[in-house]
């Protein structure tokens, strides 16, 4: 790219999964782009021409319009992303490409998510074709951390571990730095860059503009005849836990029966869940994961959402569906650490309670008292309702991504004039 020929308003979107892909980040991201293109930016997006889900699988077109948004897929092998080392093959392939693509970049915007695993290694080499390039990191995650949670006394996490310092020279080439949480800032400090910083949160997929009414017909699948009905609806990943939420169906159980859980989910731990489930968890049900077209009916139909958070992934992971949950107006039963952002807004907003080993006969007790009398649920779910759309709305969030992108553009614009 040449100075004469560099827009004002061009954007480089840089992930690995993007539309048609339904993968909740691939969605984000897909929202996103959109949204940008919407406000006048020239949106390009450099992406991978397979699902996540479904590596086998090849998006055909290499190129493609959708949405006012230019899509250029790169080609990736089929290995599976569920195992490490076929993972960071992906993203090694990957990066090499968009990397060359990149080489002629000269007073470009790119902003970069966090997949492919270690994609901030293109930061220096970005700012090596041009110092003039802005790098904006929208963190979603963060590697190598996510791994040695993930396995904390094996090898593969003391090699992570090792591979820190690596990963801060990377960070050091950023210009924006944007989490999406403040303990996932506090990680990110850690490495010591000098780049800005931004919190903005991946926004829920479904906005109604009024809290819905539930389906009678959808909550009677979920729930049978329960009174009150609490509801996972999601992934259940590696970062996610489910035991302390079965724990809890089944003492309630033993209480009454007008207390029902309902699991819809797929992940990394579906499975193991599946298993752990006996005859006896009668007041416990399985749905199937959710078509797009199908969650806000099913959001709405639960009283309660469930939302977990494993130990050891505060600040690397933020549930999305906390965000999808405030926006239906369904208040929240959070098992996770106490130090989370979660658990922070949570208690700010008074949308919802905290379930601990320690307290678990106190949530019992308000579920009981819930089960009979609905004006608490009703207070949480205007509270939450009301949270989302004054904090975490997608038009909440877009808006100040177009303040702070306008802000970089005028200051790289300023620099061109003043060499």
């Amino acid at each position: 790219m040449t100075q004469d020929n560099i827009s004002s308003n061009r954007l480089y979107l840089i992930y690995h999964f993007f539309y048609p892909d339904d993968v909740v980040s691939a969605r984000h991201f897909g929202e996103f782009a959109e949204e940008l293109a919407l406000r006048g930016w020239e949106v390009t997006v450099f992406t991978s021409n397979r699902w996540c889900r479904y590596p086998k699988k090849k998006i055909v077109r290499q190129q493609e319009k959708w949405k006012g948004v230019d899509i250029q897929r790169f080609r990736r092998p089929s290995f599976d992303q569920s195992k490490p080392l076929s993972r960071l093959l992906n993203a090694a392939i990957l990066m090499v490409q968009w990397g060359w693509r990149m080489r002629h970049f000269k007073n470009e915007t790119l902003i970069i998510g966090t997949d492919p695993q270690f994609v901030q290694l293109l930061f220096p080499l970005i700012k090596f074709f041009s110092k003039s390039n802005q790098i904006v990191f929208w963190s979603y995650d963060l590697f190598p951390e996510a791994i040695i949670a993930d396995q904390p006394d094996s090898l593969v996490a003391k090699l992570a571990e090792r591979f820190k310092p690596v990963m801060a020279w990377a960070y050091k080439s950023m210009d924006l730095c944007v989490d999406i949480g403040s303990c996932m800032r506090r990680l990110l400090d850690r490495y010591s860059h000098q780049a800005a910083r931004a919190t903005l949160v991946p926004w829920a997929l479904v906005e109604p503009q009024t809290i819905p009414e539930p389906d009678n017909n959808v909550r009677k699948k979920l729930f049978g005849k329960a009174k009150l009905g609490l509801l996972y609806s999601g992934n259940l990943g590696k970062s996610h836990e489910y035991k302390l939420f079965l724990q809890l169906a089944r003492r309630v159980r033993e209480k009454t029966d007008d207390i029902g859980f309902c699991f819809g989910c797929r992940g990394a731990r579906a499975e193991e869940l599946h298993s752990a489930l006996l005859p006896s968890d009668t007041n416990i049900r399985l749905a199937g994961f959710c078509d797009e077209s199908e969650l806000e009916t099913r959001l709405a139909s639960a009283d309660i959402h469930l939302l977990s958070l494993r130990q050891g992934s505060v600040g690397i992971v933020v549930p999305s569906k906390f965000f999808g949950s405030l926006a239906i107006g369904k208040p929240v039963l959070y098992h996770g650490p106490q130090d989370s952002s979660i658990a922070h807004w949570i208690k700010k907003y008074d949308v919802g309670m905290h379930l601990e080993e320690k307290n678990l006969d106190y949530i019992i007790e308000r579920l009981l008292q819930m089960a009979h009398a609905s004006d608490i649920i009703d207070r949480w779910s205007l509270n939450a309702f009301n949270a989302y759309h004054n904090n975490f709305s997608k038009k909440t969030v877009m808006d100040q991504w177009h303040i702070i992108l306008k802000d970089i553009k005028e200051k790289q614009s300023k620099t061109i004039n003043q060499n």
